[in-house]
């Protein structure tokens, strides 16, 4: 009998000790989401002290960092954004002289995006300032902190990546 009573004390523990454990990982996805729309903010507010949107500061990041060339879907796919969304920014990039649209010899449908003049004059600045804050900020940081929060990002992702498919 008292066997029986001891291995109910530790069926008991140890699904005690598994939901500790469960309600310690959905405290640390708490946190982790907190600290995701945290960083969203700080984005979101950055852009708009710099008069445009997160959106667009994000599209105009792509088009200058996209080698060899920038495309519509190039854009959709890095920023994971409907091209309904990507479209009706380029077209507002397009219609204030920022941005202009080639025809790609190879596919016709899919246009090349560049800066003009005038779009570098209005993204590099913005871009080199974002650039100088988060290099700032990363400084602040020990390298060791640094190539943990990266490494530890790429682990998550991939976690993520095998259970969502």
């Amino acid at each position: 009998l008292e066997s029986n009573g001891v291995m109910d004390v530790l069926r008991c523990s140890v699904r005690s000790s598994n939901m500790d454990n469960k309600e310690k990982i959905i405290e640390q996805i708490d946190s982790y989401y907190d600290s995701w729309f945290k960083m969203n903010s700080i984005y979101h507010d950055w852009a708009k002290r710099h008069s445009i949107d997160d959106t667009m500061l994000f599209v105009l990041y792509v088009i200058k960092n996209s080698v060899p060339y920038c495309t519509q879907n190039q854009i959709c796919n890095k920023l994971f954004l409907p091209k309904q969304t990507i479209s009706q920014i380029l077209l507002k990039l397009e219609k204030q002289g920022y941005i202009e649209k080639k025809i790609k010899a190879e596919d016709r449908r899919n246009k090349i995006i560049t800066f003009t003049e005038k779009g570098n004059c209005f993204a590099i600045p913005i871009l080199e300032k974002l650039k100088l804050a988060e290099i700032e900020a990363f400084s602040g940081i020990s390298y060791t902190h640094r190539v943990n929060i990266i490494e530890n990002l790429a682990v998550l992702t991939h976690a993520l990546s095998k259970k969502f498919k």
